[in-house]
């Protein structure tokens, strides 16, 4: 493994000649500052958040009743649900009848 401070002499070496400085004793009180001033201004007023809430509320609600109100036939042709149903695998899951309690306590383990 080389030896890193040889390879760098030269800017140790100019490190070493550059002037000493110190912060002012204000130096952290100033620095803080400016990163309050930073921060970003928030998005939404805080008056604002809570109509929001409730407008996305109603607008669900709305939307929830119209579907109860309103329900909508599948759109779906029954072909397109039943290849559906073979690509997903759903046709070899076992159907009600064999989960019955009754099939499990004969069949053997």
């Amino acid at each position: 493994m080389k030896d890193d401070l040889a390879e760098n002499d030269d800017l140790w070496n100019l490190l070493g000649q550059a002037p000493k400085t110190t912060p002012s004793p204000f130096f952290a009180r100033n620095v803080l500052r400016s990163v309050r001033n930073l921060s970003p201004a928030p998005l939404l007023p805080r008056f604002f958040l809570p109509w929001l809430q409730a407008a996305a509320l109603s607008i669900l609600l709305l939307g929830f009743t119209l579907s109860l109100i309103h329900p909508q036939k599948s759109q779906v042709p029954p072909e397109l649900v039943e290849y559906f149903d073979i690509a997903a695998g759903l046709d070899q899951l076992a159907s009600a009848e064999d989960l019955s309690p009754h099939n499990f306590a004969t069949s053997s383990l």
